[in-house]
């Protein structure tokens, strides 16, 4: 059995053009599981390193897929058409890339393809582009013109320069001694069980080891790891970055889904009202221009991978660009590790060329 250690990037593929973003996918990896969302694996041995690379396929008429990429990947590449030239769809895109950056410290690319036969309009998108990411956290991201193979060597290789630096950066920052693992499909096998396929976002896991189901009708269970698996290969333990399929002992798998994380038992709290930081980004045109504490737009609170109805009960009333203290009310259950909930707050109407993205929260 292979045991040796091989380092996982985890790539978000993000942009209006779906042709497009499957093929700078397949670059990072063979097509796998397809559903709202396209994953592509590879191992790749001349780099020595594994890919996981995923686009969200219904975005922008549902944002959903659109933020759970994003929660799930730590490298963002986003694919602009110059066909297409700078639109709502692209503006959406980044304005998600800036709040998701801010709050769980992200890398990002951006890709200009398409050139050929739009080279003059090159200098002004860059430029355009520039002056947009100037008022984000996203200022002095690196872009790169696709236009040859070794162009999409080249963006591969700063994929890779963008993730070691991140687990760099985190390892000296963080000291998480729990396993956490994100849900992202889950079917049965015949002769095996319950397989749910996976993100490793923090810690280690082993073969045998127990673990809690979160989420799981608003309480908890527990299951037993029986096997792992890596890119088609069975291991005895895996690492955080690494997407890996499970066989779950004692659950079904019509009883657990994206909504339900796995966790080391009996660290993580679950919260329904919280009091919050609450910002609220400045592309966003609430109605009358501010968010007031018991107003009657519905929002919505992204947490790991499950999306909650939101209410802000009491608090500041906050005008974009600006935060404020804010008590907050969920419908579901959502669940941290003893540090608070920290969120993106968002609308889930169907994409009518305006942003979407409200802002983030973080427990107080």
């Amino acid at each position: 059995m292979n045991e040796k250690i091989e380092k996982s990037f985890s790539v978000g593929i993000l942009g209006e053009n779906q042709i497009l973003n499957i093929l700078i996918g397949q670059a990072f990896g063979a097509p796998g599981t397809k559903s709202d969302l396209q994953f592509f694996n590879r191992l790749d041995e001349s780099l020595g390193y594994i890919f996981c690379a995923i686009s969200p396929l219904d975005y922008p008429d549902k944002i959903k897929p659109l933020l759970q990429t994003l929660y799930m990947t730590d490298i963002f590449v986003l694919a602009i058409d110059l066909n297409s030239e700078l639109n709502s769809v692209i503006g959406e895109i980044l304005i998600a890339m800036d709040q998701f950056n801010r709050v769980f410290k992200k890398r990002s690319i951006i890709t200009i393809n398409n050139i050929n036969n739009n080279e003059w309009k090159l200098p002004e998108t860059i430029n355009k582009l520039n002056k947009i990411l100037k008022k984000t956290s996203l200022e002095n991201i690196e872009i790169i013109s696709l236009t040859q193979k070794e162009d999409i060597d080249l963006l591969k290789k700063k994929v890779i320069e963008l993730g070691l630096d991140l687990s760099s950066e985190i390892n000296n920052e963080e000291n998480h001694v729990y396993t956490k693992i994100l849900i992202d499909h889950v079917f049965p096998v015949k002769g095996i069980g319950t397989v749910a396929l996976a993100l490793i976002k923090e810690g280690i896991l082993k073969k045998g080891q127990m673990l809690e189901i979160l989420g799981f009708n608003g309480s908890t269970k527990k299951t037993v790891i029986k096997n792992i698996q890596k890119q088609d290969r069975n291991f005895n333990s895996a690492q955080k970055y690494d997407r890996v399929g499970l066989v779950l002992k004692g659950i079904k798998p019509l009883e657990i889904n994206r909504d339900n994380i796995l966790v080391t038992p009996d660290i993580f709290k679950k919260e329904s009202v919280i009091q919050a930081n609450v910002y609220i980004n400045e592309f966003y045109k609430p109605k009358n221009g501010k968010i007031t504490p018991g107003g009657d737009i519905q929002y919505y609170g992204l947490v790991n991978l499950t999306i909650s109805p939101l209410k802000f009960l009491e608090g500041d009333t906050i005008f974009p660009g600006n935060n404020g203290s804010v008590k907050i009310q969920l419908d579901k259950h959502l669940y941290h590790d003893g540090s608070g909930l920290i969120g993106i707050i968002t609308e889930l109407n169907k994409f009518e060329k305006k942003n979407r993205i409200v802002g983030f929260f973080k427990q107080t």
